[in-house]
């Protein structure tokens, strides 16, 4: 039996991925926050919750006490807002990351997932394509010790004999996501016909739904691949304006759309265009 752990199980990718091993046969070591277990209400005995705080991971062996294959890095603090730019708070992501993949390595895992994110690439070009070798300038203390983390876990995990694997996301949706995300925010005011406020929406977007997102990050443990970077996205690429009136048609809504009534952040418009050819 294949056996897994999975940090920050109860993380929007995190909660899906756990579903799809367990169906495919999978133990799964699921580490939560402490008091986060009740998040989970699954009977299943190849699942196993172990709740550890992330300066706590440097106990993950003792706590795990067998051999497995895959460590899944998913925990990280600070996603959203504000958080981005606290330097101490993103270093500490960084420091408790690769504690758990110094552990990871004492369980005999022979591949390791990071879950990336574009914020490691930094701002770019409008029509600027991006592939994995694109040079990255993140302009986030986020996005920098993300890429500090892929730099330095895939450096150790090569003298361990061990691939490192990061699918570094650009901007997924589905059920189950935060709730203040664009997508999920708009379908709730057009399912109830209310006022949508959106910024210009003339950026270049695209959109991976969870399921496939998942789906991918099985296929990069159970298939044989080489390590480093896969950029995840839908290749659905298009002005954002677009996907707001697909979700227009899709509830037949009678909302206004407030197009250009909220600004733009300080950081600029930002458009991505991932190249997904390698993920393909």
């Amino acid at each position: 039996m294949k056996k897994v752990i999975i940090t920050g199980a109860t993380s929007f990718i995190g909660r899906h991925l756990v579903n799809i091993l367990l169906k495919r046969d999978w133990k799964v070591y699921a580490v939560v926050r402490r008091g986060k277990a009740s998040q989970f209400q699954i009977k299943n005995p190849k699942f196993v919750i172990l709740e550890l705080d992330m300066e706590e991971y440097d106990t993950l062996s003792d706590e795990v006490g067998e051999q497995c294959d895959v460590l899944v890095s998913l925990a990280w603090n600070g996603t959203r807002g504000e958080e981005r730019m606290d330097a101490i708070k993103q270093e500490k992501n960084y420091i408790y990351s690769m504690n758990a993949l110094y552990e990871a390595v004492k369980l005999g895992c022979k591949t390791v997932l990071s879950a990336g994110s574009q914020a490691e690439y930094g701002p770019m070009p409008e029509n600027k394509i991006i592939t994995e070798e694109t040079e990255c300038r993140p302009n986030t203390e986020y996005g920098k010790w993300k890429l500090q983390f892929y730099k330095d876990g895939n450096q150790f995990c090569k003298r361990h004999n061990v691939l490192f694997k990061e699918p570094r996301f650009f901007s997924l949706y589905g059920e189950d996501d935060y709730e203040n995300t664009l997508i999920l925010s708009m379908l709730r005011n057009m399912l109830s016909n209310r006022t949508c406020k959106l910024t210009e929406c003339i950026q270049i977007w695209d959109f991976l739904y969870i399921e496939d997102a998942v789906e991918g990050i099985v296929r990069l443990i159970e298939i044989e691949s080489a390590a480093g970077v896969y950029n995840f996205a839908s290749g659905d690429t298009r002005v954002l304006k677009d996907f707001i009136m697909d979700m227009c048609r899709v509830t037949g809504t009678k909302s206004e759309l407030l197009f250009g009534s909220v600004p733009y952040p300080d950081t600029g418009k930002v458009s991505i265009k991932p190249d997904i050819t390698k993920l393909q």
